[in-house]
């Protein structure tokens, strides 16, 4: 492709929903794809590290546990991480991109950008920036750019128990007026092969979001259109949603409905994009036109694996 620097770009994650479509992405550039799977590469196995990054020019860090009740999220997220960083090293590879998250500014209010000191709350989020540190650290051994992604929007499996949990008719927890600014996974793919090879991107850290964000009771409230249901969502104030996740932990009638998960929901996810459009990268996917996408694809699959049973 004109205008790109070709590399040999090893990307760990690869089998998870992102990873499979930044692999796509990267080869569609000309880019040759070393795809790092928990067979061939995971991220705690530092000889299968080396081997796979022995080729490699570039590294996207894809690979995280997102669970944050699963016991190895932190040596995943964290020594996995610095264990990628000793085999670039060990690999002469020129640029490491580490794929963060916005949620490391935690349940900060108000417009969030590259400068905002972060305050992450949960185990994940403490992990990611504690990840993004071993991989500041290592800036004068290769090129690091950091993408904090904003929440992925997609036909994955957290987007398909949120329409579950919304066409299932239960309420929204709180006043629903926190705005949520999501990225589309096409969008945030694009972000990461945006960034690879360009020095106006080493030594970096970049937020990846859509432009504008709906609120959350929009966000649900077009969910709901998109199922087909007719008017808006029933809201319930916090503190009845709190009795709810607590009995939800002893019934557990919902996966979604977990005290990190509904403060997540209360937070203000807000960003600050000109730092990367700055550098020529934009989204092109907004939420209000993909989002309407994501469900109808999601029910098409629903349907499709019913009708194979």
């Amino acid at each position: 492709m004109k205008g790109v620097r070709l590399m040999r770009v090893a990307v760990t994650g690869s089998e998870g929903f992102l990873g499979k479509i930044v692999c796509k992405k990267l080869v569609e550039r000309g880019h040759k794809v070393t795809a790092c799977t928990m067979e061939n590469c995971n991220v705690l196995d530092k000889a299968k590290l080396g081997k796979a990054f022995s080729n490699a020019e570039a590294v996207v860090h894809l690979a995280a546990i997102l669970d944050e009740e699963a016991q190895d999220l932190y040596e995943v997220n964290v020594k996995g991480t610095e264990n990628a960083l000793e085999a670039c090293a060990a690999n002469s590879v020129q640029q490491f991109i580490l794929v963060s998250t916005a949620g490391v500014y935690g349940s900060l209010p108000g417009m969030k950008g590259e400068e905002t000191p972060p305050a992450p709350e949960t185990q994940y989020e403490r992990s990611k920036l504690d990840a993004e540190r071993k991989a500041l650290s290592y800036q004068e051994v290769f090129h690091v750019t950091i993408l904090r992604l904003a929440l992925v929007l997609g036909p994955n499996e957290y987007w398909r128990q949120i329409a579950e949990t919304v066409q299932k008719g239960f309420p929204l927890i709180g006043s629903g007026s926190n705005r949520w600014q999501l990225v589309a996974a096409e969008d945030a793919a694009e972000a990461i092969a945006f960034c690879i090879g360009k020095e106006e991107c080493y030594g970096e850290t970049f937020i990846a979001a859509e432009k504008d964000a709906l609120t959350l009771e929009e966000t649900v409230n077009l969910i709901r259109a998109s199922l087909g249901m007719k008017g808006n969502t029933m809201k319930v104030p916090l503190w009845l949603g709190n009795i709810i996740v607590a009995l939800n932990s002893v019934l557990k009638f919902n996966k979604l409905l977990k005290p990190e998960y509904v403060k997540r929901l209360q937070a203000d996810r807000i960003y600050s994009t000109r730092k990367l459009e700055a550098a020529g990268w934009k989204a092109g996917l907004s939420t209000r036109n993909y989002l309407p996408e994501v469900v109808k694809e999601m029910t098409a699959n629903e349907k499709a694996g019913e009708e194979k049973q």
